[in-house]
């Protein structure tokens, strides 16, 4: 099974974001009720019992929704991932902890973010330098509960099954 661990974001102005920037790209948009932040991919496991299991101290950490606020892209060369920016201390805090809890190594760079398409062709690179509303306004959350996930890909896009919440 292919797993991570996440929480999920409530983006506003998501088909504002959406209608403003489809004209910049050709892109796969994520669906609303799949947007999240990954505070740890696990990649493919045979099961998640013990992955849980060590990840049970996460429970007692309080927490607060993050806000969103801002986009980027990754590849900035020639962009492939659009997203939505939050708050890098208490995301790479929370990130490191989580390693240290799986006995394993955090990500050299983890950038939090929030992925909203999939770039698959640019047409102009003008959308960084937008002027929306949208653009200087808080963007959203990203909730508290943090979940184990088994993200099943599909041709039509992954099915993501929260396995437990922490």
């Amino acid at each position: 099974m292919r797993l991570f661990l996440a929480s999920f974001a409530t983006v506003d102005y998501y088909d504002e974001i959406k209608r403003d920037l489809s004209g910049y790209f050709d892109a796969k948009w994520v669906e609303p009720k799949n947007l999240h932040l990954t505070w740890f991919f696990l990649g493919e496991r045979a099961s998640y019992e013990e992955i849980s299991s060590r990840l049970q101290p996460l429970k007692m950490l309080p927490r607060n929704p993050l806000s969103i606020q801002g986009f980027g892209t990754f590849e900035d060369k020639e962009p492939k991932i659009l997203f939505l920016k939050t708050s890098t201390i208490i995301s790479t805090i929370f990130h490191q902890k989580v390693a240290e809890l799986l006995g394993e190594e955090p990500a050299q760079e983890f950038k939090p973010h929030v992925t909203l398409a999939r770039i698959k062709r640019l047409r102009s690179d003008a959308f960084r330098h937008i002027n929306r509303p949208w653009v200087s306004e808080p963007l959203g959350v990203i909730e508290a509960p943090i979940y184990l996930i088994e993200s099943r890909l599909t041709p039509s896009g992954p099915i993501y099954i929260p396995l437990e919440e922490f």
